[in-house]
Order: structure tokens, then C-alpha cells, then sequence
């Protein structure tokens, strides 16, 4: 936990009443904000998370695509023409020498009988896609909440920083008044105040600087919530125990591994991946493998030029003609036409054509190129398998850091809390020391100042350690509280 040394501040010269009543008025109006809260808001408005949803609706389109290549295709077309000159006739396969335009209808389908496990292997491959690109985005959920909780916390450490700033300034303001009124009775020599007029300098420079990290902490919160530097809020102060039952000592890198493979949707979006690879290596296999598939066609044609004759009767017909060299007339009865314009639905039913077929198509040599696929699945296998174990490896790593993290932490908070207890008393006993006039200006500065110490310390570590502790709980899958 980042936190600034107040010595190490510039000093800015405010009056703490007026910084008390801008603080009052700027709370008042303001949106309380809790944990669950301040999760729920980042979880809805982040940039990242929304990007990681459209990964997954990606993911799920193609798994509806790969559950549909077991249908057959249907294509349909349709195509008008208008020619000009001597052409053929589509309806008839006459030549004729006069415009005319037809048109002509298609329905085609094809189904694949045998792929060699193809579209078996897609529909596996997709489904395990979706499946892993919902664990990113379970995954990257839970991290961001876990950001947001801290930069919680680190809002209740740097308020309760201020709060023990106030107080040592108040402390010395009062002796300040103290020794004034000693002052003006005479007990006291004027320059008896200079110490303390100095050291009220020093806490009021805290405060301002505490009262910067409380801005700080706030402006990490709102990056987090995707809200603006300028949105006013104020967030939830929860009653945040020290976790004095947690047994942190018993913790070791086995059992709290475990759980985190268990349950980190990372791990196991990795170990989906690694069987995508391996499905993507049967998917290449069958570019090896003879492939059947049927398909049938339907279709018609329409020609303005279309014609239909019907016998209405006969008539006689005349012709000339010789026999033996003698012209005669023969007579013969001819039958008589009444053509007729085809209408647009009786030549779509009488031209109608279909067709079925099966083909069979099988690899022979293609430049190598098949197996040179086969070659890169392989190595997408083993590649997936590294980047897992290097997954595992950082996840181990994390878990081992925060084990030791968290008892060190606790270590800490138990050393600070005995040092500030010591602190306290001994501030105490001079404070009474000085009261009576037995104590100076430099000794109860001293241990105003060693105390004042102390209690700095002792919230770093108790925040530290709640900190930490969280950190722990995270990697074990607890859900994140701050009760």
C-alpha cells in the first residue's frame, strides 16, 4: 500500500475549520457509494469488459454457424435477357432472327454426405470457443472487481489517515491555547509557544497532505468507475474489523493453489484452448480424406418469343404437278393452325427441369500443403500447452507472493499495534508531565511526535494487512467483503 511521509510534503498554510466546513458542503447532496455498488457500476460501464462481450458474441455466432453446417445449402438465382440477331431460342433450341428476352429460374442444393468428421470437428472447435471466451470474460470481471475493492480501501485508509491528522492537530492546538493563556498570566516566558507554534505547523501540513491522498484515492475509484474527475461522491465507511481470526499461518501454497486452479476461469479458459489446438489438428487431417456430397438442381426458362399451335380445321390446297409430262391439279385437304402467345406460367411448367448428382472428391497432391497445415496444427498444440504452464506458473507465483505477503502483513500489524500501544502511554505520561509544568516543549513534542508516528504506522499495517488478506481471499475464491 502506497503511502507519503507527511515530512516529506510541501507545506500549504489552510485553516482546518474552513477546510471542515468546504468538506461539509461538499457532502451534502453527494451519492453514498458502497462496495457492492461501486463493483456493480464498474462491471456495467467498462470499455475492456464490453470489448471482451463482443469477443464472446463473436464466439457464439460462430458456434450457431458450425451447428448449421450439418444443413444442406439452397441457392437460388435468376438471371433476363434481351437479344437482338440470330439466337437461340432457350424454350425451343430454335434459331431465330428477331429480338426477344427470356428469362431463366434456378434452385440448387447440396448436402455433404462424408467429410471425414469436419463439421463434427468445427462444431467442437466453436463450442469450445464460446465456452473459453465466456471464461475471459468471468475472468476479467472478477479481477476488476477485486481493483475496485482496493481502490475502496485505500480511500478508508487515506480517511482514516485524515482522521488521525485532525487529531494531532487538535491536540496541539489545544496545549497552543494552553500555553497562550500561561503566557498571559506570566507563568510562562513568551517564547515558550515557539515549539509548539512550529509543530502545529508540521500537523497542519499532515492534514493537507492526507487530505490530498483522500482526492488521490477518490480519482483511482472514479478512473475504475469510467466517472468523470469532477462527479462528486462519497463512498460507504463500512465497519472494517481486523481480521484477528484469520488464520493466516495456516495457509500454505498447496492448498491455496488448488483452489485457485479450481475455480480461476483463466486456468481453465487455457485448458479449453489447448483442446481447440488439438481438434484444429483432426481438422487438418481431414484435408487428407476423400469427401462425398450430393447435391440436385431445378429449373425453367421463359421466351418472349414462344409460340403455341392448334389445329382449328383443314382447307383444301392446290398444287401443280406433272405426270407423264402432263400438267395436272392435285387437291388435299391441309390442316390450319391458330398460334397462339405462350402465357409466362405454362412455359414455366412446360420447360421445368431437375437433376441430382453425387460427387466425390478426392486429395491427391496439392503442393504439400496439407501437410504443412497438419505440421502448424501441431504446433498450435504445443504452443497452447507453454502458454498454459506459463499461466500456471504466474497464477503459482501470485499465490506464494500473497501467502507470504499476508503474514508478513500480519506480523506487522501485531509489532505496530504494540508500538503504539507503548506510544500512547508514554505520550500520555508526558502529556501529564507537562501539564504540571515538570515536562518541556521538546519532550512532549517528542512524544507527540513518536506516537503520531506510531499510529501512521499502525494504520499502513492494519490496512496492509486487510489488504493482503483480501488478496488471499481472492485467490481462494472467497467473494470480496469489506464486513
Amino acid at each position: 500500500m502506497n503511502v507519503n511521509n507527511p515530512s516529506d510534503m510541501a507545506p500549504k498554510f489552510l485553516l482546518i475549520s474552513l477546510f471542515l466546513s468546504i468538506s461539509l458542503h461538499q457532502g451534502i447532496g453527494q451519492e453514498v457509494w458502497s462496495l457492492e455498488k461501486c463493483v456493480q457500476h464498474a462491471l456495467d460501464n467498462s470499455l475492456a469488459i464490453k470489448q471482451s462481450v463482443l469477443s464472446f458474441d463473436e464466439a457464439h455466432i460462430n458456434k450457431r454457424m458450425a451447428d448449421q453446417g450439418r444443413l444442406p445449402t439452397v441457392d437460388g438465382s435468376t438471371s433476363y435477357n434481351l437479344s437482338f440477331g440470330r439466337r437461340v431460342d432457350p424454350t425451343t433450341n430454335d434459331f431465330i432472327n428477331r429480338s426477344f428476352g427470356n428469362q431463366g429460374f434456378s434452385v440448387s442444393t447440396g448436402v455433404v454426405l462424408f467429410n471425414g468428421g469436419r463439421i463434427s470437428n468445427q462444431i467442437r472447435r466453436a463450442d469450445l470457443g464460446k465456452q473459453a471466451a465466456e471464461l475471459d470474460v468471468e475472468q476479467m470481471r472478477n479481477d476488476l472487481s477485486l481493483d475496485v475493492a482496493l481502490a475502496y480501501i485505500q480511500i478508508l485508509f487515506a480517511q482514516e489517515n485524515l482522521t488521525n491528522a485532525q487529531k494531532s492537530y487538535d491536540l496541539i492546538q489545544s496545549q497552543l491555547e494552553q500555553i497562550d493563556r500561561l503566557i498571559e498570566v506570566g507563568s510562562r516566558p513568551k517564547n515558550a509557544r515557539l515549539d509548539l507554534v512550529a509543530q502545529s505547523a508540521q500537523n497542519e501540513q499532515m492534514v493537507v497532505a492526507a487530505e490530498n491522498n483522500i482526492d488521490i484515492a477518490y480519482l483511482a475509484l472514479k478512473q475504475l468507475l469510467q466517472l468523470d474527475d469532477s462527479y462528486q461522491m462519497t463512498i460507504e465507511i463500512p465497519d472494517l474489523p481486523i481480521p484477528a481470526d484469520y488464520d493466516v499461518e495456516a495457509a500454505n501454497t498447496g492448498d491455496v493453489y488448488g483452489k485457485a486452479l479450481a475455480w480461476q476461469p483463466s486456468i481453465r479458459a487455457g485448458e479449453l484452448r489447448k483442446q481447440n489446438a488439438e481438434i484444429g489438428v483432426a481438422l487438418a487431417r481431414t484435408n487428407m480424406i476423400p469427401s462425398l456430397s450430393m447435391g440436385g438442381s431445378i429449373g425453367s426458362n421463359w421466351s418472349s418469343s414462344a409460340r403455341d399451335q392448334t389445329e382449328v380445321g383443314t382447307q383444301l390446297v392446290g398444287q401443280d404437278a406433272f405426270v407423264n409430262g402432263e400438267p395436272i391439279s392435285i387437291q388435299f385437304e391441309a390442316p390450319v393452325f391458330d398460334v397462339t402467345k405462350v402465357n409466362y406460367p405454362d412455359q414455366i411448367n412446360q420447360n421445368l427441369g431437375y437433376g441430382f448428382g453425387v460427387s466425390l472428391q478426392v486429395p491427391i497432391y496439392n503442393q504439400g500443403r496439407s501437410k504443412a497445415n497438419l505440421d502448424l496444427a501441431k504446433l498450435d498444440v504445443v504452443r497452447s500447452d507453454i502458454a498454459n504452464e506459463q499461466v500456471k506458473n504466474q497464477l503459482k507465483t501470485d499465490v506464494q507472493r500473497s501467502i507470504a505477503d499476508a503474514k508478513a502483513a500480519k506480523k506487522q500489524y501485531e509489532a505496530a499495534l504494540r508500538t503504539a500501544e507503548a506510544t500512547r502511554a508514554a505520550f500520555q505520561d508526558t502529556e501529564k508531565r507537562y501539564n504540571l509544568g515538570v515536562a518541556n516543549n521538546f519532550e512532549f513534542i517528542s512524544a507527540q511526535n513518536n506516537r503520531d508516528q506510531a499510529e501512521v504506522d499502525l494504520i499502513i499495517a492494519k490496512y496492509d494487512y486487510i489488504f493482503r488478506s483480501k488478496v488471499l481471499d481472492y485467490y481462494q475464491g472467497k467473494r470480496i467483503t469489506l464486513n
